[in-house]
C-alpha cells in the first residue's frame, strides 16, 4: 500500500490528504462527490478502509495451487 496521508489523531489532516481519501472511496463505491463531502472525518476514514479491504479482496492473486 502507497504511504498514507494521516497518522492519527495528533495530526490535522490536509487539504490534500482528505481529497485523497475521498478519491480511494469514490474509485471503490462510485459514490458522488457530494455524498463524501457530508461525511465527517471520522467516517471518511472508516469507508476508506473498508474501500481498500474490498479492492484487495478483488484484486488479490489467485491462490496457488
Amino acid at each position: 500500500e502507497r504511504g498514507f496521508c494521516y497518522d492519527g489523531p495528533a495530526e490535522a489532516p490536509d487539504r490534500a490528504c482528505i481529497e485523497a481519501i475521498i478519491a480511494d472511496i469514490a474509485f471503490v463505491f462510485h459514490w458522488p462527490l457530494a455524498d463524501l463531502l457530508a461525511m465527517e472525518f471520522d467516517e471518511l476514514l472508516l469507508w476508506r478502509g473498508l474501500a481498500l479491504d474490498r479492492w484487495n479482496e478483488v484484486n488479490a492473486p489467485p491462490p496457488k495451487k
